[in-house]
C-alpha cells in the first residue's frame, strides 16, 4: 500500500527513480531543501539518482523548497489545518502509515507552538510489519497466561516498535481474551490516520497521539486494560506513569532508547526501576540482522536467561 501512496506524493523525478528499486528493504526517504536525496536502505545510506541508488552525490536528485512544500501538502490532503495537531509535533502520518518527519520554523506564540512553517528538509519512514519477530521471546514474557511487565532496549533502528506491534498481534492471536491498549504517543506503531489503523495490531485498542500521561491516567480508568504498550519511555513522567499501571494490576511493555543494558543502569530514572524491579523482563535487540533481532533476555535483576 505504502508504494502506491509515495507515488500519490512524490515529485516527478522520484516517481522516475524509484519506479528502478525494490521497496523491500527501504527504510527511509530523506528529502533536504536543495540537497541530495538520501535513502536509507537495510540502516545503510545510499544517495537516490535517476538511474537508482549511488554511493556518490554527484548524479544524485535534488529537492528543491517547493518540491518540498507541495509534497507536504499533497500528503496532507491539501488541508495542513487539517494535521496541524500533528505537525507541532514534527511529524504526520498518512495513509498506508508512512510517517512523514519535519523540520522547518517553529511557530510560538505565548509559549505555545502553533504551527511549523517554512519547512526545509523531510524525512519519510517506512514501516514494516515483521510477523514473528518477537515469537522467540514469548515464553520468557508470558505467565498465566498474562505478560510480564517487560522493558524493550534498542539503539536506533534495531526495530523496536516493529518488535512492539508483533508483540501486539501476538497477544491478540494467542491470548484474545486479554485487553491490549496500546499507548501510540507518535503513531508509529499502530501508524492511525483517520480514526483506522493502518498496520496490524491484531484486536488492541489504541490511543493516538496523546501524551503517555493522559493514555495512562485514562486509558487506564476507561478501558480496564491488561496490558498497555507504549513506546520510547524517556522522562521521570513516563516512569511515574509506569508506576502507576503497575500499582493498578496492568502489564507494561515499553521500549527505551539505549545499548543495552548497561546503559539502562545509567540513565537518569531508569536505575530506580531496576532497583525497585519494576520490570520482570529485559529484552535486548542488536541492530544487524534485520528488525527486531533478539540478542538477549534478562531477567529482574538483569541476570541473562537467553540469548
Amino acid at each position: 500500500m505504502e508504494h502506491h501512496v509515495l507515488f500519490d506524493i512524490l515529485p516527478t523525478n522520484l516517481k522516475e527513480a524509484f519506479s528502478k528499486l525494490s521497496f523491500d528493504n527501504l527504510n527511509e526517504i530523506r528529502l533536504r531543501s536543495n540537497q541530495p536525496v538520501i535513502l536509507c536502505i537495510n540502516g545503510r545510506n545510499f544517495f537516490l539518482a535517476l538511474s537508482g541508488i549511488v554511493t556518490e552525490p554527484t548524479y544524485a536528485i535534488r529537492v528543491t523548497k517547493t518540491e518540498l512544500d507541495t509534497l507536504l501538502h499533497k500528503a496532507s490532503n491539501y488541508s495542513i489545518y487539517a494535521v496541524n495537531e500533528q505537525l507541532k509535533q514534527g511529524f504526520i502520518t498518512i495513509k498506508g502509515g508512512l510517517r512523514i518527519g519535519i523540520c522547518g520554523e517553529v511557530v510560538v506564540e505565548k509559549d505555545e507552538i502553533k504551527t511549523i512553517k517554512n519547512i526545509q528538509s523531510l524525512n519519510i519512514r517506512i514501516p514494516r510489519e515483521v510477523r514473528g519477530c518477537s515469537y522467540p521471546v514469548l515464553n520468557y514474557i508470558f505467565e498465566n497466561p498474562r505478560p510480564l511487565k517487560t522493558l524493550i532496549i534498542s539503539p536506533p533502528g534495531a526495530g523496536k516498535t516493529t518488535f512492539l506491534r508483533d508483540l501486539a498481534w501476538q497477544i491478540s492471536d494467542k491470548y484474545y481474551l486479554l485487553n491490549t491498549l496500546i499507548l501510540d504517543e507518535r503513531g508509529e506503531i499502530a501508524a492511525c490516520h483517520l480514526g483506522e489503523n493502518q498496520l496490524d495490531v491484531g484486536t488492541s485498542d489504541i490511543i493516538s497521539g496523546s501524551s503517555k500521561s493522559y493514555g495512562f491516567e485514562n486509558g487506564i480508568r476507561s478501558m480496564r486494560p491488561d496490558v498497555i504498550i507504549t513506546d520510547e519511555i524517556a522522562t521521570k513522567s513516563d516512569i511515574e506513569m509506569i508506576r502507576l499501571a503497575t500499582r493498578s494490576g496492568v502489564s507494561v511493555i515499553a521500549s527505551v532508547h539505549a545499548s543495552g543494558i548497561d546503559e539502562i543502569r545509567l540513565k537518569p530514572y531508569f536505575s530506580e526501576l531496576v532497583t525497585e524491579q519494576i520490570f520482570d523482563r529485559y529484552i535486548v535487540l542488536g541492530v544487524n540482522d534485520g528488525p527486531g533481532k533478539v540478542l538477549g533476555v534478562f531477567d529482574k535483576n538483569l541476570q541473562l536467561m537467553a540469548m
